[in-house]
């Protein structure tokens, strides 16, 4: 194994083979450390191959993204902002396994966790409360769970969360998940700007990073999966927090009166649909340039939708401000809600009222026209539902007014 000697900076992780004055990736001075480079580098590790277990977990979404649940020698990178129900589903889905489990946590004591677990109905054995890996005997496991990864050390000699302690703690586990064989479920916090804190090459180190977002405030989570080498990385599985947990969300239909401005319409979240209401907003604009804003949508996109209208239905957007708001616990990406947006602007525009019974779902694209998706099984076929059929946004607005 190579002794050479490298440099790396405390603050963002960058590694140099000199000892720099100024990071050229963060900018700070005076940051940079010796390091060995056997002390921070896992890839030029060689592993004898072993037998691959697969342990499924409670959700059948991430089973099948994952090829059937758990698989040893694998590390997962569970990401959150505080409060948003990271360690309880960390937590739940060690307690659906069949195996032999261990759960690490250094932010809280034994007993906080033992009776978190108790009120979800969860036996876990084996809880450790520990700021040290090496003080925690980790043999004999089939899936070990580390929470956090800003707050625990692995033997570092640095602060715990700082970013090359980080990368430290997040390197040795891999290596020890390859050299016995079990998986490493790795709880982090998110930065403000919706990142792992600390260094990005965390996120290659591992094999699965999950994300769970949502409102804090709201019931609904969204758990997204950003990288997965066992699968797909682009599904989400829509979850739901009560006293018991986090748990699959059922579908349902948000019943509302027909009144101006608001339209039915679904939202895909890569396992299923999730119906919601679409609110719109339009006043006169008193000011130099109109405004557009929403919530839980992007704002550039709304702008985009504004200037489709504008051309095709011949309405002069510019004369009003625009607010749009969308009944969900989570950001939505999903462009097939244009459609509904567009429809809710009308209707608050000519204070004329959609139907209740009316599903508005679809693209909207530069040229007018509404892209239409085949039908997807995960679609529910509700009776109370009937979905629009426009292929335009002319068509649109003399179907549904």
């Amino acid at each position: 194994m190579s002794n050479k000697v490298q440099y790396e900076c405390t603050d963002c992780g960058y590694v140099s083979s000199v000892k720099l004055g100024k990071c050229p990736q963060c900018g700070h001075f005076g940051t940079f450390i010796e390091r060995k480079t056997s002390e921070i580098e896992t890839s030029r590790n060689v592993y004898q191959p072993m037998p691959v277990r697969v342990i499924p977990t409670f959700l059948d979404e991430l089973n099948a993204v994952l090829g059937g649940g758990f698989q040893s020698g694998s590390v997962m990178l569970l990401g959150g902002e505080p409060g948003i129900g990271k360690s309880t589903l960390a937590l739940q889905l060690l307690g659906s396994v069949d195996g032999k489990v261990l759960y690490v946590t250094s932010e809280e004591t034994e007993n906080q966790v033992t009776k978190r677990a108790e009120r979800l109905g969860i036996h876990l054995p084996n809880i450790v409360s520990a700021g040290d890996l090496n003080d925690v005997d980790l043999g004999g496991y089939d899936i070990i769970c580390v929470d956090s990864l800003q707050t625990i050390t692995y033997g570092s000699d640095g602060a715990p969360g700082s970013p090359v302690t980080v990368k430290d703690v997040a390197s040795k586990l891999v290596r020890f998940s390859k050299e016995v064989n079990c998986c490493v479920i790795i709880v982090a916090h998110v930065t403000k700007e919706g990142i792992i804190a600390g260094p990005r090459t965390i996120e290659h180190m591992v094999d699965v990073v999950l994300y769970l977002e949502g409102e804090r405030t709201g019931n609904k989570r969204l758990l997204k999966l950003v990288k997965n080498r066992f699968g797909p990385s682009t599904d989400q599985v829509l979850l739901e927090m009560s006293e018991h947990g986090l748990n699959p969300s059922t579908i349902s239909i948000q019943q509302s009166v027909s009144e101006p401005g608001l339209v039915v319409s679904a939202v895909n979240t890569g396992t299923h649909f999730e119906f919601v209401q679409v609110h719109a907003l339009v006043t006169e604009s008193y000011g130099q340039m109109p405004r557009r804003i929403s919530s839980r949508y992007p704002n550039s996109r709304l702008l985009l939708l504004t200037a489709v209208m504008q051309k095709y239905l011949k309405i002069p957007m510019y004369k009003y401000d625009v607010y749009v708001d969308i009944t969900t616990d989570f950001f939505v990406n999903d462009y097939g809600i244009d459609a509904a947006i567009v429809a809710a602007i009308y209707s608050s525009l000519k204070e004329r009222a959609v139907s209740q019974n009316v599903l508005v779902y679809g693209e909207i694209l530069l040229t007018g026209g509404i892209l239409i998706p085949q039908q997807n099984p995960k679609i529910s076929q509700s009776a109370s539902l009937i979905r629009t059929k426009a292929s335009t946004v002319v068509e649109l607005i003399k179907e549904l007014f």
